[in-house]
């Protein structure tokens, strides 16, 4: 990603053509071997860190919105020994990555604009501050040194950049949603919801497992709108929003089968499940064999009817671990009969978009939660939305 990345940017292309030492890396923008003087006037090479402003189509954004710059390295100084306090904003070691620790934050603002127009001018204007001072005890002391290093393999499962993490700094609690490969079983309005959210985390794999094609009411409970060509010639779900999320994830692996007794040991070894039915036959017989194969899961399900011509019911997000006796996940999802004894508002099947939607993110939260992501104190196994109050009530485990 990275060589294609400054290859199609042309302040980023400017710097690597001029020499500049250059990596893309966890959604920053690292510039190696920065000459500087350190303390005791001896010279030294660091490392500068931005984060990476970009459109959708990989262009830097123009005027750049952060004029801030991270260093790794000593404090840099001037040609006498004493602190660059003219750029050096604090000196604290801090982890903007699992990969990338800096040791000093900058800020230089431009005179005129208060704002730097491109990277070109924001790596050229810094090095100068540190490379100046190097400079004068040492000519040949230049960051333009020509060193390849943008070729290194990205090992990031985003066909984009991931700004968002960098810029928030939030690029070393994402590594915890890092898993390696999780299962979304459905693909219906929920499921879908739920890849949408998922490919925006750094999975390395997501597979979607749904025996269905893509038809026209699907469109109206998914996230997104559709995508014309891609949908015109009935696919079926799985390769539909491979493809639609092929240019946000690259890990995506659809299955176009539905998962049952005779194929759900292919799910042997997933770190996480997302289950996603609507029949509580097929819950029944994925639920005990993913106990089984001791595979953690969250399970979702909607129940939405007709009362008084308005629409009333409940989505629901259950989280289930391999710990959890068989007993207490009974009781904490419906196995009814499809056709018999099943709750009357279960077989309406309604669904709409924003319940969804709702019943997805749910499921996504919980799993964040059990991750590490976000704080997770009260450590729920069920939590209920019901429509009418807009209320959300939650369930400890017994």
């Amino acid at each position: 990603m990275s060589v294609d990345l400054i290859s199609r940017n042309a302040d980023l292309r400017r710097l690597d053509e001029e020499g500049f030492v250059l990596e893309i890396r966890d959604g920053f923008l690292l510039i190696h071997d920065i000459p500087y003087v350190r303390p005791n006037q001896t010279l030294a090479r660091g490392m500068f860190a931005c984060t990476l402003s970009l459109d959708p189509d990989g262009n830097t954004v123009s005027p750049l919105p952060d004029h801030t710059m991270h260093f790794a390295g000593e404090t840099p100084c001037n040609r006498d020994g004493s602190r660059l306090e003219a750029i050096i904003h604090s000196s604290a070691d801090n982890d903007l990555s699992e990969t990338i620790k800096v040791n000093h934050y900058f800020s230089s603002k431009p005179d005129i604009t208060g704002q730097y127009n491109n990277f070109y001018d924001k790596v050229v204007t810094y090095e100068h501050h540190l490379g100046g001072a190097a400079r004068s005890h040492d000519p040949s002391a230049n960051a333009r040194t020509g060193v390849k290093i943008s070729a290194v393999q990205d090992d990031s499962p985003f066909s984009i950049p991931d700004t968002g993490s960098a810029r928030y700094g939030l690029a070393k609690v994402s590594r915890k949603l890092a898993f390696a490969k999780v299962g979304i079983i459905g693909l219906g309005g929920t499921g879908s919801h739920v890849l949408d959210q998922l490919s925006k985390t750094p999975i390395k794999e997501i597979h979607t497992y749904d025996g269905d094609q893509i038809l026209n009411h699907n469109l109206f409970r998914s996230p997104g709108a559709p995508v014309p060509d891609s949908a015109r010639s009935f696919p079926m779900k799985v390769h539909y929003y491979a493809n639609v999320y092929s240019t946000m994830h690259r890990g995506i692996v659809p299955h176009p089968v539905k998962i049952a007794e005779d194929n759900i040991d292919e799910l042997a070894g997933f770190d996480f499940v997302f289950v996603c039915v609507d029949k509580g036959r097929s819950r029944e017989t994925i639920a005990r064999d993913l106990q089984r194969l001791g595979v953690p899961f969250i399970d979702t399900g909607i129940g939405l009817g007709l009362e008084c011509d308005c629409l009333d019911g409940v989505a629901r997000a259950t989280l289930i671990v391999p710990e959890m006796p068989w007993a207490e996940v009974c009781k904490l999802l419906s196995f009814g009969d499809d056709e018999e004894d099943e709750d009357q508002i279960y077989k309406a099947a309604i669904q709409v978009a924003d319940l969804n939607a709702l019943n997805a993110t749910l499921a996504v939260l919980r799993w964040k939660r059990w991750a590490g992501f976000y704080r997770d104190n009260r450590n729920e196994v069920q939590s209920v939305y019901t429509v009418e109050g807009n209320f959300l009530s939650n369930r400890e485990a017994e």
